[in-house]
């Protein structure tokens, strides 16, 4: 009693409440024209305190004009205004707005305030980034970029679900670089390593933005093909064969060339997993390998 008492008796005008809250407010009617604000709502627009007030929210931005028009009807329908973001500039603020009623319970003006989460959004932003080059890390192999061996057949499950689920085939390809162990056993593992970088690099840039290519062994990588039936899968196989063979590793002055055996199956009736598509690709390529390498193989006549 004895606040409210003191208060009473201080005459304590709303603009100098206003002013007294730390963040940016505003008092609208139901056309959006600023009854009263504080300065630091002044200071966001960039205009006069004196020519904001009694400006409507429209002549600064459309955006805020249909939002006081969503409001308003929210606030007839008994709805309640959600927080939202806008961007005023290069800051982005979180807007509050409550229904200012009267004694019949009809919202004839509103209150909004402006909360500067610049900074937040910012730090968000870092933190999104950072998980997204963590997940990076913990899904692809760091030395060829593509998907490891874990990622890449939790990748085939979701995509095989997929399939099952509309009727669609696919197919997967098995890569195996001939002659691998010789080129580790002559040049050192450093020149394995560039080899495997460039033949990584071949099938990135062969395959489609819907298909996906992981490292499933040490010289092994596979690629999943969606929507993909027996020709296409051929036609990707002998291109990426092709330019696997004309491909130039350059390793200290020295050019190495290597060719590779590739090993195709195909979706079939009988197939559920990941395990034995992949199983019948490394079937294919293995076949590939005895029938003289830098060849392709597959599971099924055609």
């Amino acid at each position: 009693m004895n606040s409210y008492f003191e208060l009473n008796n201080e005459n304590l005008s709303i603009e100098t409440l206003f002013e007294s809250i730390p963040v940016a407010v505003a008092l609208l009617d139901r056309e959006g024209r600023h009854l009263v604000i504080n300065h630091a709502l002044a200071a966001i627009s960039g205009l006069k305190y004196s020519d904001l007030v009694g400006m409507k929210v429209s002549e600064l931005s459309k955006e805020s004009g249909e939002n006081i028009k969503r409001d308003f009807a929210f606030f007839d329908a008994g709805k309640y205004v959600p927080d939202h973001e806008v961007t005023i500039g290069n800051r982005i603020f979180l807007v509050s707005v409550k229904p200012i009623r009267n004694k019949a319970g009809f919202a004839f003006a509103e209150i909004a305030a402006l909360t500067d989460i610049t900074a937040n959004k910012e730090i968000e932003s870092q933190l999104a980034k950072a998980n997204q080059q963590l997940n990076y890390i913990a899904s692809h192999d760091s030395l060829t970029n593509l998907l490891n061996y874990q990622a890449y057949r939790s990748a085939c499950e979701q995509l095989i679900i997929l399939s099952n689920r509309n009727l669609t085939t696919y197919a997967v390809l098995f890569i195996d670089i001939d002659n691998f162990k010789g080129i580790n056993d002559t040049y050192g593992h450093s020149a394995g390593d560039a080899v495997l970088q460039c033949i990584a690099s071949c099938v990135s840039h062969s395959c489609r933005q819907s298909d996906i290519a992981g490292r499933v062994g040490g010289e092994e990588i596979s690629i999943f093909l969606p929507d993909t039936d027996w020709a296409g899968a051929l036609i990707l196989a002998e291109k990426l064969r092709i330019k696997i063979e004309e491909a130039k590793t350059q390793f200290e002055g020295i050019i190495l060339k290597v060719t590779a055996s590739i090993g195709i199956a195909v979706k079939t009736s009988d197939q559920q997993s990941v395990a034995e598509i992949l199983q019948e690709a490394d079937i294919a390529m293995y076949q590939a390998k005895r029938e003289g390498k830098n060849r392709i193989s597959y599971n099924k006549s055609i």
